[in-house]
């Protein structure tokens, strides 16, 4: 199997140094840059597996490195963490319109960057010889919450601009009674669920694109969330992760029902937080056995829906 390659570009060369050798403890074969001409050169000359770009550098900066990268069909699936010093509202929401993921330098930089790394490049279970703990067993659980998690819960962030009256939110009158948010660009399937649970009085709020039941989702908070993984304008990962970092929907269960048999996929979305993966097609008793778990039952009779 070949080695993954991450390239890291900051003009702080301490940052540098410190990065590329906890990265290469890891198995990586590493790539530097000391400004964003350099990087954007590498990353075209030969797409590395991830990229840590510094906000602030000569010849540019790595927002816009990773803007370049998002409009190049080739480089735009490269993940990206976006490490600097800025912590404003600009920062921030351009790395959340890029994709990007967000953490701020420090003097105890790497156990931020780390959980990061070795999620998006699937290093769960590589032994790095810099930590001095024992590392956890391949046979053991694995915690609930993810790296992924783990690590925008380190950096506290400010999310006051996700405001739910945001003019971007789709505008809907308040719903009376438990309702479901179902994200799905399968409109049959979705239409389905619909009529089936609004027999009982649970309303069905319908979005077909990733980024457009995100906007709902913060709109008006669902009781739970149905997520589908392959869709446009955002793959069921990416809405997940968001949906978690935000303290508007983070507490909200999200069960993915998708048509993805695939052991891998169904670890990092339960590892990004998700209260269950249920396969396509899937039979209606099992769907409602989880989703009764998450939608109040005391004022509607929704206890039919195991029968209905």
């Amino acid at each position: 199997m070949s080695t993954k390659t991450i390239l890291i570009a900051d003009d702080d060369r301490d940052v540098v140094e410190l990065l590329a050798r906890r990265c290469r403890a890891l198995g990586l074969t590493v790539e530097t840059a000391g400004d964003a001409t350099t990087a954007l050169r590498k990353i075209d000359q030969s797409p590395p597996d991830l990229a840590i770009l510094d906000v602030k550098m000569p010849a540019g900066n790595g927002l816009s490195v990773r803007e370049m990268m998002a409009d190049n069909e080739r480089l735009s699936a490269i993940p990206v963490i976006i490490l600097t010093g800025k912590s404003d509202e600009q920062t921030i929401r351009r790395c959340h319109n890029l994709s990007a993921y967000y953490v701020t330098k420090s003097a105890d930089v790497w156990p931020r960057v780390e959980p990061l790394v070795r999620e998006l490049l699937c290093l769960r279970e590589v032994a790095d010889p810099c930590q001095t703990a024992a590392a956890t067993p391949s046979d053991q659980p694995q915690p609930t919450l993810s790296a992924v998690d783990a690590v925008f819960s380190m950096m506290a962030w400010d999310e006051t601009y996700l405001d739910a009256a945001d003019e971007s939110a789709p505008e809907r009158e308040q719903i009376d009674g438990p309702w479901v948010l179902c994200i799905d660009d399968d409109a049959e399937l979705s239409h389905t669920l619909k009529l089936r649970l609004e027999k009982t009085g649970v309303h069905v709020v319908r979005a077909y694109a990733g980024m457009e039941g995100y906007r709902f989702a913060c709109a008006t908070p669902a009781q739970a969330i149905i997520l589908d993984y392959e869709m446009p304008d955002g793959n069921g990962d990416y809405v997940l992760r968001r949906l978690k970092e935000s303290p508007l929907t983070r507490d909200i269960p999200v069960i993915v029902l998708t048509g993805r048999k695939d052991k891998a996929l169904e670890r990092k979305m339960l590892n990004l937080g998700a209260a269950e993966y249920l396969t396509k097609p899937c039979a209606w008793e099992k769907l409602w056995s989880v989703l009764g778990r998450f939608i109040d039952s005391e004022s509607h009779c929704v206890d039919q829906l195991s029968r209905s």
